[in-house]
C-alpha cells in the first residue's frame, strides 16, 4: 500500500522517495496519479459541502481526504492541501469502497431531482419552440438512438462510446435510458477530461509562461477543481484573486499569464468572463460600442495595486548565483523565473492615464479611480455596485466578489451562454466573447432562462448541462451549419459539427486502448515546488539547494531543471508525471487523454494539427480542414495507431465469431451505429477477398460520418 505512504508524507511535507523507504517497498511505476421569468422556476441546489473522509488502506496506515470522484475500479480524492490522487480500490478496506460507493449516491442527492431536471428542459423547449413557431419554423424531428448516443459521449464525456457501450445502450429497452446515460456520463471520469479541454482553450491553459517558466501547478490545480466538482463562480473567484507564487499556488496561474502585460490581462478577463469584448477602449474610445478609453482603465485599476512579476529576486538569484562559477546557468535562470512569477498586492495603486490620453474626462498621466462598468443604467444601483475602493490592497478582492456575483448583470449570462454553444456548436448571443447586448440574442426569453438555472444551480456547470441534454431541443437532429450572415440560428436542434482537435483524438485513444485512457491521469505540479526559495535575502546555499532539488524531481535532466532535454517538449510528454493507470505508448505517441499531454501539444502532434489552439488567445481552437490532417491519417502515426493489430476496438471485433459480427462490432467501436445491410454486404465480402478487420478500422476512422457529430 505504499500509494497510502506517499500521500500521507507528501501531505506532511515529506519527499515522495523518502515515502517510498517508508513504506518499506521499492519504488515502482507512480500509481497516483429584458424579460419575463419563465413560468416554471427552477428551485435551487441545496448547500453542498465536500465529503470528507479519513481513508484507510489494507495495511492500515489512513490519510484525510475529500471525495471526489469514483469511477468503475478507481477512486479520486483530494488531500486538504489541494493535492488529488487517483488509484485502484482495491487497496482500501471494503468498508472504506462501500462509503465510497455511498459517496456517489449522495452527490446525485445533493444535484436537481429528476422533476427539477425536467421542469427546466421543457422550459428550455416551450421558449424556444415559441420562436420557432412565430418564424414559421419547427423543431428537427428526435435524434435516433443513434444520433444521440453519440452525440452525448462527444459532449459529455469528450469520446466515442466503445463497442460495448454502444451496444449496451441500444439493446436498452428503458423509458428513461437516455436520462440515465447522461447521469453516468457527467459524473464519470472522462467528463472531468472534456471539461478540462474546454477549459483549458477558454483559459489560455499553457505549460510554460513568459520565458520557459513551467506552469504545470496551474493545470494541477484547474483538474482538481474540476474534479471536485467546484462551481464556476468559486472557481474563478480564486483566480482572480489568488496571492503567492506559481510554485506554491497554481490558482495563480491565470492572472500570472498576463504578468508582463497586464493591461492585456484586464482585456481578457472581461472577455472571458463577462463577453465584454473592451479591447479596443484600451487605446481609444471603443468606436463600434460606449465603451470609453476611461471606462477601460477604472476597471483595469482594481488590478492597479497588484504586482505579478518580482524583478528583484531575478538579480538577487544571479547576484548569489555568481558565488559558484560552477552551478549551470540554465537552472540558475529557471529558479529565478520560477521564483518572480508571484501576485502580490501592495499599499498603492499605481495606475494612470496613458501619456498619449486626449479626452477631457480625464488628463494624461494623473492616477486612474477604481469604478466598476455597468450595462445598464439601473445596474450601479444593485448592492454588488456597493464597493470599498479606498484600500488598494482590497481592490482585487472588491472586484472578485462584484465579478462572480449573481448580482452582476453579464457574469452568469456569459458563462450560460458559453455552456449552450458547448453542447449546440452556437451560443444564443454570437459571438459569445461580446455579449453587451442582450437584445441580439436568438431568443432573450431562452437567454434568461438559462441564466436563471445557471443561478439557480449556484454556478454547477454540470448540473446546467443536465438541463441542457434532458431537452428535446437537445436530443433533436442536427441541422446544417447556419449562415449567421443571412438570419438568426433559433435552434431547430444542435449544429452539425466537426470534432474538435480534442474530441477526434480521445476517440482514436479509446479505440485504441479503451477506457483504459480514462485511468491516466497527468500531475507534474508537485515537483515545481522543489524551486520555491524561501523568503528573505538570497543566498548562495540556498540556489544549490533548489538547484539540487529540482534536478532531483526532473530526474537530473529535464529543460525545468536546465538541462538538455525538453520536460513535455516531445509528442511522449513526462511520462513520470501520470497517476492511476500507466499510459501506453504506440509509434512513439503517448497513448493518453487529450487533457493528460502537454498543453498545448508540440506543432507536429495530432492535436495542434487538427486544430487545437495555441492558448495565447482564449477560444484560439479552430475545427478547419486541412490537407496534413488527410495525410496523418493516411500516413502518419495515428494512421498506423488505427490500423494497429493491438487496437482494444480490432481485439474486440475478433472476438466476435462470425464476420457480420465482427463488422458490427467495428462499426460499434468508430460510428456507435450498427451497418446497415447493404454496408454489411460490402464489408463481409471485402473480408474474404482478403481486406483485413484493421484495414476496415482504418476506413471507418476515415470516413466523414467519424469526424463529425450530428
Amino acid at each position: 500500500m505504499r500509494i497510502f505512504a506517499l500521500i500521507a508524507c507528501l501531505t506532511l511535507g515529506v519527499s515522495a522517495q523518502a515515502a517510498v523507504k517508508q513504506a518499506g517497498k521499492k519504488a515502482a511505476d507512480p500509481v497516483i496519479k429584458v424579460v419575463a421569468p419563465p413560468a416554471a422556476p427552477v428551485a435551487p441546489l441545496g448547500e453542498r459541502t465536500a465529503i470528507w473522509h479519513t481513508w484507510t488502506d489494507k495495511e492500515g496506515q489512513k490519510v484525510d481526504a475529500q471525495f471526489c470522484g469514483l469511477s468503475g475500479d478507481y477512486i479520486t480524492i483530494q488531500t486538504r492541501d489541494g493535492k488529488t490522487y487517483h488509484f485502484k480500490t482495491d487497496i482500501l478496506i471494503p468498508e472504506d469502497v462501500e462509503f465510497a460507493s455511498n459517496c456517489v449516491v449522495r452527490n446525485r442527492q445533493n444535484s436537481f431531482s429528476p422533476a427539477i431536471i425536467a421542469s427546466a428542459a421543457a422550459d428550455i423547449d416551450r421558449l424556444v419552440g415559441v420562436v420557432l413557431a412565430a418564424n414559421k419554423q419547427a423543431l428537427n424531428a428526435p435524434a435516433t438512438d443513434e444520433q444521440f448516443l453519440r452525440r452525448i459521449y462527444i459532449d459529455a464525456a469528450g469520446r466515442v462510446p466503445t463497442a460495448k457501450e454502444a451496444a449496451t445502450f441500444l439493446s436498452s429497452n428503458a423509458p428513461d435510458k437516455r436520462a440515465k446515460l447522461i447521469d453516468e456520463l457527467v459524473f464519470s471520469p472522462s467528463y472531468s477530461m472534456q471539461m478540462f479541454n474546454w477549459m483549458a482553450d477558454l483559459l489560455r491553459v499553457k505549460d510554460t509562461f513568459g520565458k520557459g517558466v513551467p506552469a504545470f501547478t496551474f493545470e494541477d490545480w484547474l483538474k482538481t477543481r474540476i474534479a471536485a466538482n467546484t462551481p464556476w463562480d468559486k472557481l474563478v473567484f480564486e483566480m482572480v484573486t489568488a496571492d503567492g507564487r506559481l510554485c506554491d499556488n497554481g490558482a495563480t496561474g491565470f492572472m500570472l499569464f498576463d504578468a508582463e502585460m497586464p493591461l492585456d490581462g484586464v482585456s481578457n478577463l472581461m472577455t472571458t468572463f463577462l463577453g465584454t469584448n473592451m479591447a479596443c477602449a484600451q487605446c481609444h474610445d471603443h468606436p463600434l460600442a460606449e465603451w470609453k478609453q476611461r471606462d477601460f482603465y477604472q476597471m483595469a485599476a482594481f488590478f492597479g495595486a497588484t504586482s505579478g512579476k518580482d524583478s528583484a529576486i531575478l538579480g538577487a538569484v544571479n547576484k548569489a548565483a555568481k558565488g559558484d562559477s560552477g552551478l549551470p546557468k540554465a537552472a540558475v535562470k529557471k529558479i529565478a523565473e520560477m521564483n518572480s512569477f508571484r501576485l502580490e498586492d501592495m499599499e498603492k495603486q499605481k495606475l494612470t492615464f496613458p501619456k498619449d490620453y486626449k479626452y477631457k474626462d480625464a488628463k494624461a498621466g494623473e492616477p486612474v479611480s477604481p469604478a466598476l462598468i455597468a450595462w445598464e443604467k439601473g445596474d450601479k444601483s444593485l448592492p454588488i455596485y456597493n464597493v470599498n475602493t479606498k484600500s488598494p490592497a482590497q481592490l482585487r478582492d472588491q472586484f472578485g466578489h462584484w465579478l462572480t456575483s449573481p448580482q452582476n448583470p453579464r457574469f452568469a449570462t456569459n458563462i450560460a451562454n458559453r455552456i449552450w454553444k458547448k453542447a449546440f456548436g452556437l451560443g444564443v448571443i454570437e459571438p459569445v466573447n461580446d455579449i453587451d447586448d442582450l437584445t441580439v440574442a436568438s431568443s432573450t426569453e431562452l437567454m434568461a432562462h438559462l441564466t436563471f438555472v445557471m443561478k439557480a444551480a449556484k454556478f454547477d456547470l454540470r448540473e446546467v448541462q443536465r438541463v441542457i441534454y434532458n431537452s428535446k431541443t437537445y436530443q433533436a437532429s442536427a441541422s446544417a451549419t447556419p449562415d449567421l450572415g443571412k438570419a438568426k440560428y433559433l435552434f431547430n436542434g444542435p449544429i452539425v459539427r466537426r470534432l474538435s482537435a480534442e474530441e477526434a483524438w480521445d476517440s482514436l485513444i479509446v479505440t485504441a486502448v479503451g477506457t483504459y485512457a480514462d485511468n491516466v491521469l497527468l500531475r507534474r505540479g508537485d515537483d515545481l515546488k522543489a524551486m520555491a526559495l524561501p523568503a528573505g535575502k538570497v543566498t548562495l546555499a540556498e540556489v544549490k539547494s533548489a538547484i539540487e532539488r529540482t534536478q532531483k524531481a526532473f530526474g537530473g535532466g529535464g529543460k525545468a531543471a536546465g538541462g538538455k532535454k525538453a520536460a513535455g517538449g516531445s509528442n511522449l510528454g513526462l511520462a513520470n508525471g501520470y497517476e492511476g493507470a500507466k499510459p501506453v505508448s504506440r509509434f512513439s505517441m503517448m497513448l493518453a487523454r487529450a487533457s493528460e499531454l502537454p498543453q498545448p501539444s508540440p506543432e507536429t502532434h495530432f492535436l495542434r494539427m487538427w486544430g487545437q489552439g495555441d492558448r495565447l488567445l482564449a477560444d484560439s481552437s479552430t475545427n478547419d480542414g486541412s490537407v496534413p490532417q488527410v495525410l496523418q491519417m493516411m500516413n502518419g502515426s495515428v494512421g498506423k495507431l488505427v490500423a494497429d493489430s493491438r487496437s482494444a476496438a480490432v481485439i474486440d471485433a475478433m472476438k466476435e465469431k462470425t464476420p457480420d459480427a465482427q463488422v458490427t462490432s467495428l462499426y460499434l467501436s468508430y460510428l456507435s451505429r450498427k451497418p446497415t445491410g447493404k454496408e454489411l454486404a460490402v464489408a463481409g465480402k471485402s473480408l474474404k477477398d482478403g481486406i483485413g478487420l484493421t484495414d476496415l478500422a482504418w476506413v471507418l476512422a476515415n470516413t466523414r460520418e467519424f469526424l463529425f457529430v450530428q
